[in-house]
């Protein structure tokens, strides 16, 4: 190939050599993060009301499908954890989702105001008014660091496994381990009860989360692309 994007924090150039030609253009890291413009649109003003952090709207957004129903297991921990009374949560799930059923039941049963919606097709709104997302390491990790969300990552693939490694070792991102390990709930309240006293964990994460990413990733790919054209 003449050009190599791989978006993801933790890979390096090197990661490559001897599995491309030399004359390969490679771009590297999530500064090449391929986002939709309303994410960079929305960066100042979510990053702005994050300047005084607290816990009172969480987001939780596992797949569209989840498949494995971990929606229902982050809700259930969280009725374990110590979130503010005022609390609001928001759930996103897909339509096809087997859980949906399931999710919406236990919304109802939660202590605090909990809605779910369908396909929801403004995430990155819904992204910037919350103070906290729960979600997987997967593609949306440099849509929650545009917006500077902090961030609570489950790791629910095995291709999730470095981005939340290295997410977590930067302090971009609390990873709360694998989707598989039982101990996850716990780890989840410890968490939850962690930023609920101390708000500005949340702050120390928005500080390293939005230097990742910073909305102009396609552009960036898109000046590479073109320079090859013209070459």
């Amino acid at each position: 190939c003449d050009l190599l994007l791989d978006q993801n924090l933790g890979r390096i150039s090197g990661d490559y050599d001897r599995l491309v030609p030399p004359a390969c253009q490679r771009i590297i890291g999530p500064s090449y993060a391929l986002l939709r413009p309303e994410f960079g649109n929305l960066r100042k003003r979510s990053l702005a009301r994050r300047k005084q952090p607290s816990l009172r709207r969480l987001l939780v957004s596992l797949g569209g499908v989840d498949k494995d129903n971990l929606t229902s297991r982050v809700l259930r921990a969280l009725r374990a954890s110590k979130l503010p009374p005022d609390c609001s949560i928001t759930v996103v799930m897909g339509a096809n989702a087997p859980a949906l059923a399931a999710v919406l039941q236990l919304a109802r049963e939660m202590p605090w105001a909990t809605t779910v919606l369908v396909d929801a097709e403004n995430m990155a709104d819904l992204m910037t008014e919350c103070d906290l997302a729960i979600g997987a390491a997967g593609s949306t990790t440099w849509e929650r660091c545009c917006l500077g969300v902090p961030s609570l990552m489950i790791v629910a693939a095995d291709n999730q496994r470095g981005i939340a490694s290295a997410m977590d070792l930067i302090g971009a991102a609390h990873t709360l381990g694998d989707a598989q390990n039982s101990s996850f709930d716990q780890a989840l309240v410890e968490t939850i009860d962690a930023f609920s006293s101390i708000p500005d964990l949340l702050h120390a994460m928005t500080e390293k989360a939005h230097l990742l990413v910073d909305g102009e990733g396609a552009q960036r790919v898109s000046r590479a692309m073109m320079s090859l054209t013209q070459d």
